[in-house]
């Protein structure tokens, strides 16, 4: 079969592999893959930053944002049955003891993750997985169900803002939400706050205000500020960094009013030298910052119970999101995006 790979730890090694097919064990589900979402973390394993191979192998295929079919089941599967369209989940625990709802917090080690550590991804035409793991995705929202992996930190990161910073003090009634970042992070931020019921919302980044992103935020009735054009202006009650750089991490917080939360639902691994003072600050004016980069099973059926809801209140809004689909053969144009690009998706097959 065809599968998207990489040697990990080697630089720019991507190639598009003959790898044997695969077949399920007790458990587990022959999965036929339908699309798969590119993100920062492949552009990271292709540059050699970090990932591993499954154990005695050479190769890792990637792909870890997926929705598939399901082709034949192993032995004891009973909670999916084949045609089933699903989105499979990325964490697998190996010493982790924690329960199924909780894996997104097990230590680093005690867990492998669909293409990225030790376990094949979904870039291929054919994979499998455990079927616990399976969220089933209702008709309606097949032809964006691709967006549920990134859609699930957002959840994750959201659902906690608001949880705990209500866990401080009752009376907290957050209003004004700043979103930093206006990628596929962002934008199912932005999706999600409206869907919450908030109503002030500004969006920001590097684009234009004639350019997609800044037509997408207004077009559900938020605010986008270029920040090569104009500032930011006043405190915010959440805000939510979604760019993955560390300087805007840092601008995050300065944007934070007194008893805001803060949410970072990016991966810092540029440098920076951080000033400690503001920081201090920020706890005598009892700021909560908060971070997300993988989610719970329960975040993912959140993320597919709004994208169908999403669908209902913003019509064809969410599909315009995925701005360059590409074929397997293609795969290396998935790959490359630029700024004008919000996600990319490799389409394994058509339904």
């Amino acid at each position: 079969m065809k599968a998207v790979t990489v040697v990990p730890l080697v630089k720019d090694s991507l190639a598009l592999r003959d790898m044997p097919k695969p077949s399920p064990k007790r458990g587990q589900v022959l999965l036929s893959p339908i699309e798969v979402g590119v993100c920062g973390t492949d552009k990271d394993i292709i540059e050699g930053r970090y990932g591993a191979p499954p154990p005695g192998e050479e190769h890792l295929i990637l792909g870890h944002e997926a929705v598939a079919e399901v082709v034949e089941l192993g032995d004891g599967v009973d909670n999916v049955s084949v045609g089933d369209i699903v989105i499979p989940t990325v964490r697998r625990p190996t010493t982790c003891t924690l329960p199924i709802g909780e894996l997104d917090y097990c230590p680093r080690g005690t867990y492998t993750e669909h293409g990225i550590w030790y376990l094949h991804g979904f870039a291929a035409e054919f994979a499998v997985t455990d079927a616990k793991y399976l969220v089933r995705v209702p008709k309606e929202a097949i032809d964006v169900a691709v967006l549920t992996e990134p859609l699930s930190i957002v959840e994750k990161g959201i659902d906690l803002a608001i949880k705990l910073g209500q866990a401080r003090f009752e009376s907290w009634s957050p209003r004004r939400v700043l979103i930093m970042g206006a990628g596929p992070i962002g934008m199912l931020a932005l999706m999600v706050m409206r869907l919450r019921g908030f109503t002030d919302i500004t969006v920001t980044a590097t684009r234009p205000y004639d350019s997609l992103k800044a037509k997408l935020t207004r077009e559900i009735g938020a605010t986008y500020v270029n920040t090569n054009v104009d500032q930011v202006n006043g405190d915010f009650d959440i805000v939510i960094e979604a760019t993955g750089s560390t300087s805007a991490a840092y601008d995050a917080l300065r944007h934070l009013g007194v008893d805001g939360v803060a949410v970072l639902l990016g991966i810092y691994l540029d440098s920076k030298t951080v000033n400690m003072g503001p920081l201090l600050d920020d706890w005598r004016r009892n700021k909560l910052i908060i971070g997300a980069t993988n989610a719970s099973i329960r975040a993912f059926e959140m993320g597919v119970s709004d994208l169908v809801k999403a669908k209902l209140e913003f019509g064809g809004w969410v599909r315009k999101l995925i701005t360059k689909e590409v074929t397997l053969d293609e795969y290396e144009y998935a790959y490359n995006w630029g700024h004008e690009d919000i996600k990319s998706v490799i389409q394994i097959r058509s339904l």
